[in-house]
């Protein structure tokens, strides 16, 4: 008996032999089942394998098969595409064509819109004077008969002064012989008429004065040989030089501004140079254009 523990087991010593084998072949068969087992499981898998690995192999078949057919399609829609492409170059270089030849139409469209507008005003313009023409036509012949009708009238009254004409010449004739006196003696009456107004006129006229009048001098002298004219109005500090044209173009402005109050005053001085007939001439001319005395 060990220490510790105390041995239950019935017929220890005799039972160890006669229990030995069985239990060994139990063992050995549950081995022998457990290996069946695995074999069993590990040939169903070899099965399963194999099953799977064909499928594998056809599935690599169909797909090289698919590969080798889509490589192709690839060449072809390659090929297609690069054909595609050459046909879409081609068709931007013809829609840039047919770009330039649309601007080129649309600017000739505009320039014939623009030449139909010409026309087109230009038309509305004959248009307006073809109806201005006729109307003025239409007044013209209207005209035309009323003086057709007038020419017939005086034609008439033509005829008849004639007739009157003719009626009288005879008359005319006698009176002639009468008139011809009588007109050499309305002569003489008139030019004594004439002489006595003058005459009358400067007795009952004023004498020419400058009080009350804007004075204007003009003074004429030789300097080598040429007419030389200087003008002084009343607020020139000294006498200006002027031309024929510029004296003129002065006294006609004082004569608009002043009128019938301009005095003018003609100036020679000793050394003139000037004939007694060159300073009368000078003087009777301008005075008589600009001075108040000669415009009443």
């Amino acid at each position: 008996m060990s220490e510790g523990f105390v041995d239950l087991r019935l017929n220890n010593g005799s039972q160890d032999d006669e229990s030995f084998w069985p239990s060994f072949t139990d063992i050995m068969m549950v081995i022998v089942l457990i290996f069946l087992l695995a074999m069993l499981t590990l040939l169903l898998k070899n099965m399963d394998l194999v099953t799977q690995l064909r499928s594998s192999l056809e599935a690599e078949r169909t797909a090289t098969m698919q590969a080798r057919s889509t490589t192709d399609i690839n060449t072809q829609l390659s090929q297609r595409l690069q054909h595609l492409e050459e046909e879409a170059a081609m068709l931007r270089m013809r829609l840039i064509d047919l770009g330039e030849e649309n601007t080129h139409t649309l600017a000739q469209l505009q320039a014939s819109q623009q030449a139909n507008t010409d026309l087109k005003a230009a038309l509305a313009a004959l248009t307006l004077r073809h109806d201005t023409l006729m109307a003025e036509k239409s007044e013209l012949e209207k005209n035309k008969a009323e003086l057709a009708a007038n020419l017939l009238q005086r034609d008439q009254e033509l005829k008849e002064r004639q007739q009157q004409y003719q009626l009288s010449q005879d008359q005319i004739a006698e009176l002639k012989s009468l008139s011809t006196t009588q007109l050499d003696q309305l002569k003489k009456i008139e030019a004594e008429y004439a002489s006595l107004e003058v005459k009358y006129n400067k007795l009952i006229r004023p004498a020419r004065s400058s009080l009350g009048k804007y004075v204007v001098m003009v003074r004429y002298h030789k300097q080598d040989g040429q007419l030389a004219i200087e003008i002084k109005a009343e607020n020139d500090a000294a006498f200006i030089p002027v031309d024929g044209t510029g004296l003129h173009t002065r006294l006609d402005q004082l004569q608009k501004e002043y009128g019938k109050k301009l005095y003018v005053r003609i100036v020679f001085p000793d050394d003139s140079g000037l004939s007694y007939t060159e300073a009368w001439n000078l003087t009777e001319s301008l005075l008589r254009m600009y001075d108040y005395y000669y415009q009443e």
